[in-house]
Formats: structure tokens, C-alpha cells, sequence
């Protein structure tokens, strides 16, 4: 053998002990690492110092990478900054020996598009060379060891290969400790979500609990600044409530539009967003920024909502420890969704809580007596206006049932089985300790205390009303019994004296005989409607049916209504088929509705207005239907059916004459005779009245 080749297997020699002393150190640093536990950040920068040691390497980097290629750690042989790492799984050539799970060399940097040397180090303007080789687990790449050194052709294959085996024997261990620090980071989310439910959950205090939620979303993403805004829902607009960290009292009342900025588009959405860089993302809105005075760069915002509703959102900007990622983004989510009951509940309360505090105003401050029961009748309170009134003291009046009040005893049933919010009202009267007996409206409706069901009883005295409605009916009876007898002497007494006069007497004095005979007639017609109202209201059915055209009807009030239209100078028209069929009433009652019917078209109609009388067979339908039309201001359509009501009156342009009994006679006596009777709009404007009346049948 020559002494080359023994020199050279010398070297070979050599290099293999090295290798050797290699494995062993690496395998005791492992081994070491083993008994301190799976600590990642004990294990990286013993692997990372072994192998540029042993390569007799300047410097080096480990990184290591989740299932989805996202870097979870970083280590450097030096302090220096590593936000070049950022970049390094597209463009670097860690990224490309994990993504192909191959070693690489790169003999000179400058060269070699996959370095990426860091700002104003040596790397960028001197040659250097790099091995790589990838952490090998269960068929997966999990990360590189890189080594760098000074200068070109600085390393050969038996160092890219001394390289990949220190990797390969890394690898297991690196992947059973990046496994128990995700574990470990999982358990404290865990519990620190869990440590979150629980204070977030023990308050219904709103600023209570959105303090509380800054605080555990602070601990749990290290943000710049985090903030909560809650939904106006009068303007549609996000109100910043509470926040912490920089520009946390500039923040605070910031009113955001839910068009405008990332919060905004989380509201409108009700989705996640994650910016990493918000100058470049077109949602972001630099309104907070302005005020603060701080510069926003990356933010995560996340929505709070109940039900499918987004009560507001909650935002973090500028990561202090790590980027945000779609971990911290789940992060708050999490926080956010258990916080959402809570802020549903405390809103609630708060709402609930208003709620009573403006029914306890409203309750004592009520101009009426109010008395709460429960389901059984028992008075539970009272407010100060039903104590005087009933000029009980409270603890007297607490617990007597509420019919020991009442003069009818009122059955509870009419108002349990009301729907929530429906009212009952009845007419009755309320008893006093003195026992006075007082006239009262009572309005009934259940009600909520706290988790009861109530039933509140509003008591308005009608004494008054009573007393006035005594009145209009005492007017009443003297008009049908006191006048009735002196004005039909007084008819009787003009019929002679139209006999008496000569037909070529003065037409002056035939017009004033006639004009005093018609008056007289009208009069006597309102004395027998008045008479009517109170017969019909007493349920007296009529007697006098006979079958009536409907022509001869029109014409009666056609001619005592005629000195009236030609003053006015009102045109009158009729509008009735020749085939029109009889009808079956009481001649004189129908004829008077026709009568109060036309007469109060007249008044709300001028000079060429036409009043329109009409008539059509209902099909189908054994009756007749009769209209009144004008061409006046018409009914509003909310005093439709209160007009036919007793002394019901409503303005009509300028006039509202009269006592209000008109057409509740009309309605009376339409109603008696089986019909119906409404109001609705004329054709072109004005009122029509309508009515329908029986044809003669068999059965009449």
C-alpha cells in the first residue's frame, strides 16, 4: 500500500470516529433533554449548538412547522431579529427542503435565489455557504436545521450528510415536543377559556362583564390594544364601549357606521376577519387611527352574537408577542361566543330592569287607580291613587280579594284566558270603606313582575260621564213626552189654517204657512226618532212591516227635503232601476233614515254638489241596498264606526251641528229590520252612506 493511500484512509478513518463522536454527543444532549421533559425550547438550541459545532458552522437557524406548513417555532445562534423567517417557507430555502423533504447546499449565497439574507447582516454582501436538511418524522417534513459559514465552498456532502443524520436523530424527539407544547398550549386555552366563562358569566353587569372579557382576551392574544363595541340599533351604528391599551380613551365613544371599517363589515356579516396587514386590506377604515394618533397593523375582529343577532364585536390590533394567526383568530371567537349569552342576559336584565323602573313611575305617578292581583284574585299592591280613592290603608287593603271591591263581582275568567297585552274592559262600580259606591270603567290586562304574571286593574271614574248621560236621557224624555202633545195641537192647528186660507190668498203668506207646516213636521219626525232610539235600544222589535217601494220613499224625501235643496241650490238625483223589488218595512222609521241620511249629505254640500240616492238588488241575497252619496269632505276612516254611536259627533268641514242621534237611529233602525248599515267614500270624493233593507218573502 502507498503511503497516499494510507494517508487517505488515515483521513477516512478520521472522519468516521467524527461522525461517530457526533451521533454520541447528539444523543446525549437528547438524552438529557429526555429527564428535563419535552421542553422545545431546551431541546431546539441544543440540536441547533451540537450541529454548527461539529460542522464547524458560524451560525445557524432551526424552524419548525405544523401539518399545514405554518411555522410554530423559530431558533437563531444569535439574538438578532427574525422577521426575515416570515418569508422563509415560500421563499427560502428552509421551505424548499421542507416542502421536498430533501437536504440542499448552497456552495455561494449570492447566487442561489433561495437565501434570503437578513437587513444589513454580513450574509447580504459577502459569499456564504448553507447546508440544510430537513427534520424527518412518520414520513413528514416537521422542519429544518440550517448552517451557515463565511465564505464560498465552505461545506461538501459528507457534512450534508453529517447534517441529515443529527436531523434525523433529532426529528422523533422535536415532533414528541412540539406534540406536548401544542398539547400544553391547548390545556391553558382550556383553561383559561374556562377561568374566562366563569367570570364573564358571574355578572349581569354589562361594563362588569365587558371589563372582564378585554381583560381575559388581552391574557390570552398580548394586543397592542383591544376594544368592544356594542349595536346601536336606532342608528345602525357600532358605539366603542370600554377598551385597554394604547389610544384605549380615544377610542372610547368612537360611533362607527356598519358600512364602514373591518368592525363594521364583522357587524354587518356577522363573520371573522384576520388582516395581517390592514394598510392593504380595502375593509380597513382609518377613522380609529386618526384619533388615536397610533398606526394600526395587523387586527383581528370577531362578532358577538346571540341568536343569529350580533349584539357588537370585539377587536384586537398589533400582536406584542407573535403574529396574528387563525389560531388567535379562533381564540377569540371562543371568548366571544362564551362571552355572548352574557352579554344577552346582562342587556336583558338591563332592559328588564328599565322596564319595571318606568312601570313603578308610571304606577305610582298614575293619574288613576291601579290595584295588582294575582291569578286568584288577591290584591298584592296597590298604587297611592287607589288608597286614596278607596280610602283604605295599604296593609287593610293587601290580600282582600279584589270582588270585595266590586258592587257586580267580576269572574276571573273573562280576564285569565286573555292573550298577554290584551285588554278587558268593564263597566261597574268600585265599593269605599265608607261604602260609597262610585262609578268606574276598569281596564284589565295581565302584566309582568320579576318571573309573575300579574293582573293589573285600572279603575277610571266615569261619575261624570254617568251624571251626563242621566242628563241627555232626562233631555230626552222631556223632549218625546213634553213636546209631543203641544206640538202635534200645533200641526193639527196649521193643517186647519192651510184649509182656512184661500188658495188666491198672499203667495208671501202660503209660503210662510208652508214653510211653519214643514218645520213642524221635522220637529215632530226627530221628537219619534228620539221615541224610536229608546224603544229600539230597549230591544222593542217593530210591528208595522208593509211591503214600501223604494221609488215613493225617495219621493217623500224628496219633497220635504225640496224647500232645503233649492236654497242651497243642491241638485238632487236619484238612481233606481225600474225593476227595482218592494221592500218590507215600517214606512215612517225607513223613511226617516232616508231622511237624517240626505239631510246630513245636505249640510256639507254647496251650490252644483249632487246628492246621489241609489238603489241595486243585492244578488243572492234577499235584500235591498240603499245609498246616499255626496260630494262633500267625507268620514275619516277611524270615525267610521263610531259616528252610529249615541251622541257621537265629528267635524265635517266646517259644521258639527247637531245632538249626535241622527245616525245612531239610522243604525237602530236599520239593524231592526235585519239589515246593515256603513259608511265608506264616494267615487271622486265625499261620503256614502249605505244601508240594506228586506225584500217581502214567503216567511214575512
Amino acid at each position: 500500500m502507498t503511503e497516499s493511500h494510507i494517508e487517505k484512509d488515515a483521513i477516512n478513518e478520521l472522519k468516521a470516529s467524527e461522525r461517530l463522536q457526533t451521533l454520541y454527543v447528539v444523543n446525549e444532549l437528547l438524552r438529557q433533554a429526555d429527564t428535563e421533559g419535552l421542553n422545545i425550547n431546551a431541546i431546539l438550541p441544543r440540536v441547533l449548538n451540537v450541529a454548527v459545532q461539529q460542522l464547524n458552522g458560524k451560525e445557524g437557524s432551526i424552524i419548525v412547522v405544523n401539518q399545514n406548513l405554518e411555522i410554530e417555532h423559530t431558533w437563531l445562534t444569535d439574538d438578532g431579529p427574525n422577521d426575515f423567517l416570515d418569508n422563509v417557507m415560500t421563499s427560502g430555502v428552509a421551505g424548499w427542503v421542507i416542502r421536498n423533504q430533501q437536504a440542499s447546499m448552497i456552495n455561494d449565497t449570492r447566487y442561489d435565489t433561495r437565501w434570503l439574507p437578513r437587513p444589513n447582516h454580513a450574509t447580504s454582501i459577502k459569499p456564504w455557504s448553507v447546508i440544510c436538511a430537513p427534520f424527518i418524522s412518520q414520513g413528514r417534513a416537521i422542519g429544518a436545521l440550517t448552517i451557515h459559514k463565511e465564505g464560498a465552498d465552505q461545506f461538501d456532502k459528507r457534512d450534508l450528510n453529517m447534517l441529515t443524520v443529527i436531523a434525523n436523530h433529532a426529528a422523533s424527539r422535536i415532533e414528541n415536543a412540539r406534540l406536548y407544547d401544542t398539547s400544553q398550549k391547548q390545556l391553558r386555552i382550556t383553561a383559561l377559556l374556562n377561568k374566562a366563562s366563569r367570570v364573564i358569566n358571574s355578572s349581569l353587569d354589562l361594563n362588569q362583564i365587558m371589563q372582564s372579557l378585554l381583560y381575559q382576551a388581552n391574557e390570552l392574544l398580548n394586543a397592542q390594544a383591544i376594544s368592544i363595541a356594542l349595536v346601536d340599533k336606532k342608528t345602525n351604528e357600532l358605539v366603542y364601549q370600554v377598551a385597554e391599551g394604547t389610544g384605549a380613551d380615544e377610542i372610547v365613544g368612537l360611533r362607527l357606521p356598519s358600512n364602514q371599517g373591518l368592525s363594521g363589515w364583522v357587524m354587518e356579516h356577522g363573520a371573522p376577519a384576520l388582516v395581517t396587514d390592514a394598510k392593504a386590506d380595502p375593509r380597513f377604515d382609518s377613522m380609529g387611527d386618526k384619533r388615536t394618533g397610533h398606526s394600526t397593523e395587523a387586527m383581528i375582529c370577531v362578532p358577538i352574537q346571540f341568536k343569529n343577532q350580533v349584539l357588537g364585536t370585539i377587536q384586537a390590533i398589533n400582536p406584542t408577542k407573535q403574529n396574528f394567526d387563525e389560531a388567535s383568530l379562533e381564540l377569540l371567537v371562543n371568548l366571544a361566543n362564551i362571552a355572548s349569552s352574557a352579554f344577552a342576559n346582562a342587556q336583558q336584565f338591563a332592559r328588564t330592569q328599565a322596564a319595571e323602573e318606568r312601570y313603578l313611575n308610571l304606577f305610582q305617578g298614575g293619574a288613576d287607580p291601579i290595584i295588582l292581583t294575582d291569578f286568584d284574585g288577591r290584591i298584592v299592591e296597590a298604587n297611592d291613587r287607589a288608597l286614596q280613592l278607596l280610602d283604605y290603608g295599604r296593609d287593610d287593603l293587601l290580600g282582600r280579594p279584589i270582588n270585595h271591591l266590586h258592587l257586580k263581582p267580576i269572574a276571573l275568567s273573562q280576564v285569565e284566558d286573555k292573550p298577554d297585552g290584551k285588554v278587558t274592559a268593564i263597566t261597574n262600580k268600585i265599593i269605599t270603606s265608607q261604602q260609597q259606591r262610585i262609578p268606574v270603567e276598569i281596564y284589565v290586562i295581565q302584566t309582568h313582575s320579576g318571573d309573575s304574571i300579574l293582573l293589573q286593574w285600572v279603575y277610571h271614574d266615569i261619575s261624570k260621564q254617568v251624571e251626563l248621560e242621566q242628563m241627555r236621557e232626562d233631555l230626552t224624555a222631556m223632549l218625546y213626552h213634553d213636546l209631543q202633545s203641544p206640538l202635534g195641537n200645533v200641526i193639527s192647528s196649521l193643517e186647519l189654517l192651510n184649509y182656512e186660507i184661500p188658495p188666491d190668498s198672499d203667495p208671501a203668506l202660503l209660503s210662510m204657512l208652508d214653510i211653519a207646516r214643514r218645520s213642524s213636521l221635522r220637529l215632530q219626525s226627530l221628537i219619534r226618532s228620539l221615541l224610536d232610539v229608546n224603544q229600539l235600544e230597549a230591544g222593542h222589535p217593530i210591528s208595522q212591516q208593509k211591503t214600501v217601494t223604494v221609488n215613493s220613499l225617495v219621493d217623500d224625501v224628496n219633497e220635504m227635503e225640496k224647500p232645503s235643496l233649492e236654497k242651497r241650490r243642491v241638485n238632487f238625483v236619484r238612481k233606481i232601476p225600474a225593476d227595482i223589488p218592494d221592500v218590507y218595512v215600517e214606512r215612517d222609521m225607513i223613511r226617516r233614515v232616508l231622511m237624517n241620511l240626505v239631510d246630513n249629505a245636505l249640510k256639507y254640500s254647496q251650490g252644483t254638489d249632487i246628492i246621489t240616492v241609489s238603489a241595486t238588488r243585492l244578488p243572492d241575497k234577499n235584500m235591498v241596498h240603499i245609498a246616499v252619496s255626496d260630494q262633500g269632505v267625507g268620514i275619516p276612516e277611524e270615525h267610521r264606526a263610531s259616528i252610529f254611536k249615541k251622541f257621537e259627533r265629528i267635524k265635517r268641514g266646517t259644521s258639527s251641528r247637531g245632538l249626535g242621534l241622527g245616525l245612531a237611529f239610522c243604525r237602530l233602525a236599520v239593524e231592526a229590520h235585519d239589515g246593515r248599515i256603513w259608511v265608506d267614500d264616494t267615487p271622486g270624493g265625499g261620503a256614502r252612506f249605505n244601508f240594506t233593507l228586506p225584500i217581502r218573502s214567503e216567511s214575512n
